[in-house]
């Protein structure tokens, strides 16, 4: 969170105090060795932890898998279905997505999953640990959570020098078109262990060490043309550079690798660097010190994986903002009309995804029309060296870029202008999962505070945020946090340590048919927030309260059903308070409140604050 991308010095990564037992087996063979294996069988990686007495199964990378195709084998043996279940509730086992195991299996010792193909069962993947996959939640009470506060000020209107700010996103879920390479030059690159054949010679092969040369040379020999990565592992140490009107193509992220580290004493930072018009990324996974970094205009980055660790297992720091980062900087004003479909980001040292601008030179910036759609952000931030809860001592394991890491960071000191994000899923990340700041501009003198417009949120969800955070008052840890002109459609939340949806200093935003499940406050909106619209949504099993509003005007919370809500202070919702502090402890006035709880019978909101309506029921 910065003014200048650069400026963020390599935060140094320590060891976390909460253990997280994540296991990742190789493939070992058939199940049944009397049947022949399937032609195709599926790749998947998976996590496993145990909590509260249920064992979880964690999708961390490879194919879904659709229910019926699999079973799960614990301890050597086959459950049957009714004593698992896919946790998202729908037929496909998702990356992010959890599978869920009866309690009956408390402290079992491996897991794995069996593939039903036509030819026969297959062992896909099994996690084992002597010690069982107990997993400890965070110490301490995570209820009170310490705010950052500062001056509310008003926000400027939109400048007004900014082009194509007119947009039609597409209406389904599908990725935008690509762009037309400028001729039909098509130059393969083979690894130095590809097995495809190409439709001709591959121009280059690659020696497995600095294959970047080799890259960027077919890069610069196709002229805006296609370069097509063969499978295999393609081993780098310096950035990758692309050209305008070129299409760089792997196999698909299980087939085609790419690994970029740094040598001894060379520097970290090296991305594959989009400084160009007109480019198509794609079909590969990314490993070690690389990340994607956009710095111009209409660019398509379609199904890359991106994670921290080289193939060898090593974690590498991460030198970017992002393992998928837009950065708008002199002598760009605007990055406009970028698309990301279909892309991962997991176990990294950085945010899984980032947009931010260069403001050394107070000069306002601007990314706008920018599309997410299929993005996954999993376990994102491992903590820093020395900070609370962490030891000083440094590991390669746990020298995160800074301790402030979420899976998606949309809006830092830009202006944000259309901006979409689709059927997204964050999971597990050091703070919160998605990520908007309220936009102020932290230079002395401030500068003006940022603009946001358009932004919408459509079938994503936001599980388990937080949760490994070693701090015991930090600020974010929610599943959604946003502040102006946002709004979101189905969205669900689940688990995340403080709120599942916080709307900080946010104006004329809006909630329909979203849910959380178990994170301490089901909705937070405070600090000034107004003309806000929570539509026909859920709150079930908050710890705490499902609705906690304060210093906040024309809030409309309407169609609200809570169940099993714990309640504080004698509500199962708050109006008003906000733990003492006189600055912001202002009350909440002109909403209306139309809500019916279930389970509990404690009195369901305080009514306090002058101008509201409420409709309250007990179902």
């Amino acid at each position: 969170m910065t003014s200048r991308e650069d400026a963020v010095s390599e935060a140094i990564g320590g060891v976390l105090l909460i253990a997280l037992v994540v296991i990742g087996a190789a493939i070992v063979g058939t199940y049944v060795a009397s049947q022949p294996l399937p032609e195709k069988i599926p790749k998947v990686q998976f996590g496993v932890k145990e909590y509260q007495k249920n064992i979880y199964l964690e999708h961390e990378g490879g194919e879904s898998l659709i229910n019926g195709s699999f079973s799960v084998v614990v301890d050597g043996q086959r459950i049957p279905p009714g004593k698992w279940e896919i946790v998202s509730g729908d037929d496909t086992w998702n990356l992010g997505d959890r599978i869920k195991i009866d309690e009956e299996y408390e402290g079992a010792k491996s897991v794995g999953l069996v593939y039903s193909g036509g030819s026969g069962e297959t062992l896909l993947r099994s996690s084992s640990s002597p010690w069982g996959f107990e997993y400890s939640p965070p110490f301490p009470d995570p209820f009170e959570v310490i705010e950052d506060p500062y001056e509310v000020r008003d926000i400027p209107d939109w400048p007004g020098n900014f082009t194509n700010l007119s947009y039609d996103w597409p209406v389904t879920a599908e990725p935008q078109p690509t762009f037309t390479p400028a001729n039909s030059k098509h130059v393969y690159v083979a690894a130095k262990d590809s097995t495809i054949t190409p439709p001709e010679p591959p121009l280059f092969i690659c020696d497995g060490v600095d294959d970047e040369r080799e890259i960027n040379d077919a890069i610069a020999i196709a002229q805006g043309g296609v370069v097509e990565l063969l499978d295999g592992t393609f081993r780098c140490h310096g950035r990758i550079i692309l050209r305008d009107d070129t299409s760089l193509y792997g196999q698909g992220s299980l087939d085609t690798a790419v690994e970029i580290t740094a040598k001894n004493g060379g520097s970290g930072y090296l991305p594959v660097t989009i400084n160009a018009n007109n480019v198509n990324v794609g079909y590969f996974s990314l490993h070690g010190n690389g990340f994607v970094m956009v710095t111009k205009s209409h660019v398509r980055v379609h199904d890359i994986t991106a994670t921290s660790i080289d193939l060898d297992g090593k974690w590498h720091k991460a030198s970017g903002n992002g393992m998928f980062f837009v950065w708008v900087a002199p002598p760009e004003i605007q990055v406009d009309d970028v698309e990301f479909y279909l892309c991962r980001a997991v176990r990294c040292h950085t945010h899984g995804f980032n947009m931010n601008q260069y403001y050394d030179d107070r000069v306002v910036r601007a990314t706008t029309n920018i599309r997410f759609v299929g993005c996954h952000a999993v376990k994102c931030g491992y903590g820093v060296a020395g900070e609370p809860g962490i030891p000083a001592s440094v590991t390669s394991t746990n020298e995160s870029r800074s301790e402030w890491i979420t899976g998606f960071d949309f809006h830092e000191w830009q202006d944000l202008v259309n901006c979409e994000v689709v059927e997204c899923v964050a999971a597990d990340n050091w703070e919160s999962g998605f990520h908007l700041e309220p936009g102020a501009r932290y230079t002395e003198p401030p500068g003006p505070w940022t603009v946001s417009k358009n932004i919408v949120f459509r079938d994503c969800a936001s599980i388990d945020n937080g949760q490994r955070n070693t701090y015991k008052n930090h600020f974010f840890m929610s599943g959604y946090y946003l502040s102006r002109d946002t709004d979101l459609h189905n969205c669900y939340s689940e688990n995340n340590r403080n709120c599942g949806y916080y709307v900080h200093s946010g104006k004329d935003s809006s909630f329909t048919d979203c849910r959380d499940v178990g994170s301490t406050y089901g909705w937070k909106v405070c600090k000034a927030s107004e003309d806000i619209s929570i539509a026909d949504c859920t709150s079930e099993n908050n710890p705490r309260w499902a609705l906690w509003l304060s210093f906040s005007k024309r809030i409309s919370v309407t169609n609200f059903v809570q169940s099993n809500v714990a309640g504080d202070r004698g509500y199962q919702n708050i109006l008003g308070w906000y733990k003492d502090e006189a600055k912001y402890q202002l009350p909440v006035t002109d909403s209306k409140f139309v809500i019916t709880a279930y389970g509990n019978t404690m009195p369901i909101i305080n009514r306090a604050g002058n101008g509201n309506t409420y409709d309250l029921s007990y179902g």
